[in-house]
């Protein structure tokens, strides 16, 4: 699991409240998991602080808990149902983490249940939707549909991406290459391209002359053509971003063309 950056400082107004110059707190009593057992490491996750969620959430994974805690951190991210309306909180971005590390049948279930419930608020939903694309989560089209239309950008982007396991038609994919916002319609033609669809191969082309990622890359290869395939390989030759990625995908295609092309890559990386 990604180690994350430890929060700032939580300043309080009543630190210092009934207190003289002479009088001193009690020293600070360090929090050390070791000494919990994994039953007791389950049951502090609900009922977490701020100062140790990070250290109980690593043991989960560090101790390979796994299904035994999912239990735990949906507890947890019930706790704080109403809160993190500006951006979420730490104990809500690490629940979602968590069950993604553990990445289970019931880590996902239970991720399905946190999605569809009603009036996630929208500042929880980017978060909630990258980690369900991380799970590659199967919601159906009209679950999805309303995300489609949100007025944040990020939201639309990222349920286009999540459109890839919900088998949709082409003509909803299409809704997001009109779209006003530049994200929102690559995140639509990857996800076209990451279908099949080969009306997405130009947009793809054009994309990936614009900005390169392993992302457009993929896309393209599930629609390449020879002209795909040779534009992708010289990419490679010429430049050493992307090229380990390209070398492998044109290894994978059953093509003597991409074969060849492969070979003229794996030179310049030894």
């Amino acid at each position: 699991m990604r180690k994350l950056v430890n929060p700032p400082h939580q300043w309080s107004l009543f630190d210092t409240v009934g207190q003289t110059d002479c009088e001193t707190k009690p020293p600070a009593i360090e929090f050390d998991p070791d000494k919990l057992t994994d039953q007791e490491i389950i049951e502090q996750i609900p009922k977490a602080k701020l100062s140790n969620i990070k250290l109980l959430c690593e043991q989960i994974e560090d101790r390979n808990l796994d299904d035994k805690a999912v239990p735990a951190l949906l507890s947890l991210w019930n706790r704080y149902k109403g809160f993190g309306l500006v951006q979420p909180l730490l104990e809500q971005r690490l629940a979602l983490q968590t069950l993604l590390a553990i990445n289970s049948s019931d880590a996902k279930d239970t991720l399905y249940k946190i999605i569809t419930e009603p009036n996630v608020p929208d500042s929880l939903l980017p978060t909630v939707l990258e980690t369900a694309i991380g799970f590659k989560l199967k919601l159906t089209l009209r679950q999805i549909m309303p995300w489609l239309k949100h007025e944040m950008p990020i939201i639309r982007a990222l349920a286009f991406s999540l459109m890839q396991y919900a088998n949709p038609p082409l003509d909803v994919l299409e809704i997001g290459l009109s779209d006003p916002e530049a994200s929102v319609r690559k995140s639509a033609l990857i996800t076209m391209g990451n279908l099949g669809h080969e009306d997405a191969r130009e947009g793809l082309m054009a994309e990936f002359g614009k900005n390169p990622t392993g992302q457009t890359a993929k896309a393209l290869f599930a629609v390449a053509d020879d002209d795909v395939i040779t534009r992708l390989g010289r990419y490679a030759i010429e430049n050493q971003k992307l090229r380990k990625l390209i070398a492998n995908e044109l290894n994978y295609m059953d093509n003597p063309k991409a074969t060849k092309i492969a070979k003229r890559i794996q030179d310049h990386l030894t």
